[in-house]
């Protein structure tokens, strides 16, 4: 009875706990919006796919029509090297942005025939598709649930909160976002802002994870496991570089890496596809983190990892200052070297690199709302189960 929009793995990611905690009393549908990219390999999925209640609606396109057509073409070009499909980024952008391969008619026939009662998207949602599905939930009088699209880990001041206000309700992850957006007092007293905290970092589902993610073996245990995170569209990307080669050419390092996976290519050439491991697997996987300011931060400190945030690499711009460049009880590298310098002392110093149990609670209450990881999901289930009831 609930109906589920992805767009990217990111959005799936996020949104997999939900759908996974209220498959356990409900019907839950969930459809990628992106024909360009598809999660078939991904575990996470595989696992989700494979659990009672929970189904994937794999066509919403009307057959024959210019949609149709187009969507066979788009998998004929698919054939194509990837070095070739490489180089049509705004046409992969455009299909992203632009193209909407649902037919609003056989959507409209699916919810009611399956009888679904709310529908949930992500913040990061491109706006055609978020304001059709606004569209067809106002005309149904079903509720559209915004589900947050990250933690919001870059200060940043953004005006348009409009995506917000069109939604019935908005679940979000942290106090983060009223800042960001500048939420007036009525729209937070009015119902639709619900802070939850972020079901990505519950420990139910944590736990979940390492049963997906199973332990890797294969590895020389006499060597530093190093898990290296990086954002190709980054401000700093070439700094990054720089600092990868210098890492494989330590001796006393494996190192293994994981790409931001937010892009518009076809799966075989797109970032998901050059990483080593997923992110939690990696995280799993590693006796110490190495990452930009991005969520990961997070998932290492809740799994007692050791931690290098590197503090010199910008995402956006040069002037970026992250919520995490306050907190004095996070390793910080200012520079290069100082990674460098952390992992020859590795095996000596390893204790300096994992945050304390009482920091750690600092952390998870300002970025995930629980201090302790817990709960989380209860809530997220109670707000839908009223909502149905």
């Amino acid at each position: 009875m609930h109906l589920f929009f992805v767009d990217q793995y990111i959005s799936f990611d996020m949104m997999a706990p939900i759908i996974h905690r209220l498959s356990k009393k409900n019907k839950i549908f969930f459809y990628n919006f992106n024909k360009v990219q598809t999660f078939d390999n991904n575990k996470i999925h595989n696992f989700i796919v494979r659990q009672k209640n929970i189904y994937e609606v794999k066509n919403l396109t009307s057959f024959f029509s210019q949609k149709f057509f187009f969507l066979v073409l788009i998998n004929l070009i698919f054939f194509l090297p990837s070095f070739i499909l490489k180089k049509g980024f705004k046409f992969w952008r455009y299909i992203w942005v632009e193209f909407n391969f649902v037919s609003k008619e056989k959507l409209i026939k699916f919810i009611k025939e399956n009888k679904i009662k709310t529908i949930s998207i992500d913040e990061s949602l491109v706006e055609k598709k978020r304001r059709f599905l606004t569209e067809i939930s106002k005309e149904l009088n079903i509720p559209l649930i915004m589900n947050h699209g990250g933690l919001y880990t870059i200060k940043a001041i953004k005006k348009n909160d409009l995506k917000f206000k069109e939604s019935s309700f908005y679940l979000s992850p942290n106090i983060l976002p009223i800042l960001t957006y500048n939420f007036k007092k009525y729209y937070i007293k009015s119902g639709k802002y619900k802070q939850f905290g972020s079901p990505r970092f519950d420990l139910e589902w944590m736990k979940i994870l390492e049963k997906i993610y199973k332990k890797k073996t294969n590895h020389n245990d006499k060597k530093i496991k190093v898990a290296f995170f990086l954002r190709p569209t980054s401000y700093s990307y070439t700094g990054i570089i720089k600092l990868l080669k210098q890492l494989k050419a330590m001796n006393n390092i494996e190192i293994k890496l994981n790409y931001k996976p937010r892009d518009v290519f076809p799966k075989k050439c797109s970032n998901i596809s050059k990483s080593d491991m997923q992110s939690s697997e990696l995280i799993m996987w590693s006796d110490i983190v190495i990452t930009y300011a991005s969520s990961i931060i997070l998932e290492a400190v809740c799994r007692d990892k050791p931690l290098i945030y590197l503090n010199y690499i910008k995402i956006d711009n040069k002037n970026d200052i992250s919520w995490f460049d306050g907190l004095k009880f996070i390793k910080k590298a200012k520079k290069l070297n100082d990674v460098i310098k952390g992992l020859k002392s590795f095996n000596r110093n390893k204790q300096n690199y994992i945050i304390t149990s009482r920091n750690k609670m600092i952390l998870l209450k300002k970025f995930i709302t629980s201090p302790n990881a817990k709960n989380i999901l209860t809530k997220y289930n109670s707000f839908y189960y009223k909502l149905v009831s």
